[in-house]
């Protein structure tokens, strides 16, 4: 398998933690850059080529990867200006061998089985799919609304008690219809995903899944990371979903 991680964000709400001049994805959790913890997620679970979409500050990125991952067949697709997520991802995919792709957010980590989510998506011969998973707390999140294992659409903010959201992880056709007509700079989420003429095929799982958007996520990540240590392993070893 391969996957694209979308590693360019600005992260400028971290700032006050990690200082202007470093990538958000490069933010240390634990004393190990975050980058880390979501590619060696992947890799334990049988992807063995990244495509790494990446912008701010990408020379750091880079450097950093190519430094403890020389070995891992890793490429970079380089935004020379902003292009949005969907812009992201049509770049990258340039860069893919394969008919499908994984593509997953470099800032978030869930725990899922990867495996189990593309022998599904294979089976119903999705070509785009997403993971949803369960939180107790949907104050914080747009609410997922499934119906017959297909997303129908989102919810905004706001909502309170347990529900699905998207948890930022996708299965995707490399031709797939839907990048067709987009702008040079758009929203995957806004302009793909909630495109309802679209046939999406959602994966519930519900194990731990946080990301590291501003500095209250990062200080929480920290306590999950030091909570979880058998999740975060920097070395080969097998993950249970």
């Amino acid at each position: 398998m391969e996957a694209i991680l979308l590693a360019g964000g600005l992260g400028t709400r971290l700032h006050n933690v990690t200082g202007d001049n470093y990538p958000k994805c490069l933010a240390e959790v634990n004393e190990v850059p975050f980058l880390h913890y979501v590619l060696w997620n992947f890799r334990n679970q049988g992807v063995r080529r990244f495509i790494l979409a990446v912008s701010h500050l990408s020379e750091m990125v880079e450097e950093e990867v190519r430094y403890h991952f020389a070995d891992w067949d890793i490429k970079f697709s380089v935004e020379r200006e902003p292009l949005g997520t969907g812009g992201a991802i049509r770049e990258a995919l340039a860069l893919c061998y394969d008919e499908h792709v994984i593509v997953a957010n470099a800032d978030s980590f869930i725990e899922f089985s990867l495996p189990k989510f593309v022998r599904d998506m294979r089976e119903n011969e999705s070509d785009l799919g997403l993971v949803c998973t369960e939180v107790n707390d949907l104050s914080r999140f747009g609410a997922a609304n499934v119906e017959q294992g297909k997303l129908i659409g989102f919810s905004e903010k706001g909502k309170s008690g347990k529900g699905l959201i998207n948890a930022g992880i996708y299965w995707l056709n490399t031709s797939h219809h839907a990048f067709l007509g987009q702008p040079e700079r758009f929203s995957f989420e806004k302009n793909v995903l909630g495109n309802k003429e679209l046939n999406i095929d959602v994966f519930k799982t519900k194990g731990l899944f946080f990301d590291i958007g501003t500095p209250s996520d990062f200080a929480g990540a920290q306590r999950l990371v030091e909570l979880n240590q058998g999740l975060f392993s920097t070395s080969p070893k097998i993950v249970k979903g």
